[in-house]
């Protein structure tokens, strides 16, 4: 059960994160010394004090395996530009120029975020030079989970 609210609370904290919300966490950030993931993971009460989104505004990529059911599951997190995009895949390149590539399929939910608000979109919306947030899992290719595009 933590397991899955740690998974969901990563990607729901970083998708709000990278639309420019302000998501309050709790813990201490990266900077402080404390635990990264309890910062973005928050505390089990569902209570988020505000001013704690530091590191979320300031994430660039990541890379988080967990151990499920099945075996490990690796989920992959990337903010940046895109580079390439297709109906079958995205490649997005974060500040620091790592990139990386997503396999796009039935089952990725694309949103784009403009003004602070987010409404349902398509991968067909998603154009080269945008700026996004992708979430995935797999470890060689990746299968985007959700990609939100901040449209300016």
């Amino acid at each position: 059960m933590y397991r899955k609210v740690l998974v969901g609370g990563l990607t729901a904290a970083a998708i709000l994160g990278a639309g420019g919300t302000a998501l309050a966490l709790t813990g201490s950030d990266a900077s402080s010394g404390g635990s990264g993931l309890a910062s973005v993971a928050g505390d089990r009460s569902g209570h988020h004090p505000k001013g704690k989104a530091r590191l979320l505004k300031r994430l660039s990529h990541a890379e988080i395996v967990t151990h499920g059911k099945k075996g490990f599951v690796t989920h992959a997190l990337i903010k940046g530009t895109v580079t390439a995009v297709s109906p079958t895949s995205i490649t997005v390149q974060a500040a620091d120029k790592t990139s990386e590539t997503f396999v796009i399929d039935k089952d990725t939910k694309v949103r784009a975020r403009s003004g602070g608000k987010g409404t349902a979109s398509s991968i067909d919306e998603v154009a080269k030079g945008d700026q996004v947030l992708v979430a995935g899992t797999g470890a060689s290719h990746p299968t985007a989970k959700h990609v939100v595009d901040v449209k300016k």
